[in-house]
């Protein structure tokens, strides 16, 4: 999937998730997960939960570009980290600014995308710092 297809998703069933990307070994390995490669689905009302993160970004345009580029980010990662107190795993690329967007693990092991939002070059590189996140290679 390239382009995440706003329109597509919410004229679909509220109640039935899209897949969006995959949880790959690769992501597994460097953050020691005990998971197995599965499929990352969003649910339509996670894009309305998106539109409280849209007054953070720098213009409309950079959110729709973000919003858009959903399945690029977890497919093609410049960052990926772990977050221990909401138990979701990040992925973070450049896209017109920062963006992170974090899936949480939920129970049964289903992975769900959770929200997204702009997180600032000084914050990047506190994460990076402080081992919240770690640069991500594809390893070919």
């Amino acid at each position: 999937m390239d382009e995440l297809n706003i329109n597509s998703i919410l004229k679909g069933d509220n109640n039935f998730p899209v897949k969006i990307g995959e949880l790959k070994s690769e992501v597994i390995n460097i953050l020691n997960l005990n998971l197995k490669p599965k499929d990352i689905k969003m649910y339509p009302d996670r894009i309305y939960h998106c539109e409280y993160h849209k007054k953070d970004f720098e213009s409309e345009n950079s959110y729709q570009k973000s919003l858009k580029s959903i399945p690029l980010i977890i497919n093609s990662p410049d960052y990926i980290g772990l977050s221990s107190e909401n138990n979701s795993i990040s992925y973070v690329k450049k896209i017109a600014e920062d963006t992170l967007v974090a899936v949480r693990v939920v129970e049964k092991g289903s992975l769900q995308f959770r929200t997204m939002f702009p997180i600032n070059e000084h914050k990047l590189n506190y994460y990076l710092k402080n081992g919240k996140l770690q640069t991500y290679t594809e390893r070919r």
